[in-house]
């Protein structure tokens, strides 16, 4: 279970497909930024999961929150600009819909196995591809067609896969 969270390499190399054609030029390095932080959030899914046990899914959140703000906090000082009502509109938001995703999330955590609930992490790009295209008229690449396809492949095997292993 381990492993699917962490990626096969069928779906990291999805992932190869859809990033690399952006690894050339100009804040190339943010996509291996990115690629960098995959082993992070699978510590925090893990972390998340342990304290299922013995903390509510509401508890885990908040500290969530307020660990991710406190080690934030000194990256965005440097950078810092007041919002306009709207920014602070988008910023809540986001606060709102972020924290009931984590709270889902977590929720998902104590009732389900790790890995059932990593199956369907593939949908991030898919909803990312669809808000980039309606929110910035982003169209996505043939590349990122192609590591999509990649991905769900990878998914749906991986899922198939242990779920031939769990009943067997």
């Amino acid at each position: 279970p381990i492993f699917i969270m962490i990626g096969d390499p069928a779906v990291f190399a999805g992932v190869l497909v859809v990033v690399l054609p952006k690894m050339s030029g100009e804040g190339g390095w943010f996509n291996l930024v990115m690629l960098a932080s995959s082993p992070v959030f699978a510590a925090s899914f893990l972390i998340t999961k342990a304290l299922t046990r013995y903390e509510k899914a509401g508890v885990i959140v908040l500290w969530q929150a307020l660990t991710v703000t406190i080690l934030s906090l000194p990256m965005a000082l440097p950078n810092w600009q007041a919002p306009t009502l709207m920014q602070w509109i988008g910023f809540a938001a986001t606060g709102v819909l972020g924290t009931l995703a984590h709270y889902c999330l977590t929720r998902a955590f104590a009732l389900a196995d790790i890995s059932a609930t990593q199956s369907l992490r593939f949908l991030d790009l898919v909803w990312a591809s669809v808000l980039g295209w309606l929110v910035f008229g982003d169209v996505p690449s043939q590349s990122t067609w192609l590591g999509a396809f990649v991905i769900l492949w990878a998914t749906v095997w991986i899922a198939r896969r242990e779920g031939r292993r769990k009943t067997g």
